[in-house]
């Protein structure tokens, strides 16, 4: 019984205690303490930002060398657009060797006749590849183009610049399809790598190698793109 007295008792001195230290808790503070976030405001993706042209070169690597050329590009929606496309190239036979005369130390060709240069201008459409599934830093497309195209000949034995007055001038077509992808999240600036294939036919023939007659001059292009949207 006294035990029993002696435990009520220490538990009541112990509920006191509790109860002393409980009042001296400070009052929680009025101002809550839980971080509220607003709402983000929405991701604008690059191709929507209200840019809707953009002009740029091409540097290219061709099947006889080196080609370099620009473009202007107007978006129509989220995924098309349209590009007008100039590019210069350089034509040769597959079969021309360039050699160097030891006694003059300059380089010359065999049987060569002509100098071919061509200018295709092609109106292109363009569509973007995955759009929603893909991150905006990475935008493949597809991409077909045609228009006309300027063959100008300069003949070979003539120096080059004085050569370009006995120029003559050919027409045909040009027709290319491709691949690439954009690269990067700047809205302002275009950087991407595409590769084309072309079809340049000119049935009569033209001559870079005397007697041997070059019937189609496009191939295949490797593209690097830049520009500026605005």
């Amino acid at each position: 019984m006294k035990k029993l007295i002696l435990s009520v008792i220490a538990l009541l001195i112990f509920l006191n205690l509790l109860y002393s230290q409980d009042k001296k808790v400070k009052p929680p503070s009025a101002r809550d303490s839980i971080i509220v976030y607003d709402s983000p405001s929405d991701f604008r993706l690059v191709d929507t930002v209200g840019f809707k042209k953009a002009w740029g070169i091409d540097l290219s690597v061709a099947n006889n060398g080196f080609a370099f050329g620009t473009f202007y590009k107007y978006n129509l929606r989220d995924v098309y657009s349209l590009h007008i496309v100039f590019n210069f190239m350089t034509a040769k036979d597959k079969n021309e060797v360039e050699y160097i005369d030891p006694w003059t130390g300059q380089t010359f060709v065999p049987n060569k006749v002509n100098r071919i240069m061509v200018l295709p201008i092609s109106l292109s459409f363009q569509y973007r590849l995955f759009k929603d599934a893909l991150a905006d830093n990475f935008r493949p497309f597809l991409t077909v183009g045609v228009g006309p195209t300027l063959i100008f000949t300069t003949p070979y034995e003539k120096e080059f610049f004085n050569s370009l007055k006995y120029g003559r001038a050919h027409y045909t077509v040009n027709f290319y399809v491709g691949a690439g992808a954009y690269i990067g999240l700047d809205p302002r600036t275009i950087s991407g790598l595409s590769v084309r294939y072309y079809f340049i036919p000119y049935p009569k023939g033209i001559e870079s190698l005397r007697n041997k007659p070059i019937k189609e001059f496009g191939g295949i292009n490797l593209t690097l793109s830049f520009g500026v949207n605005f």
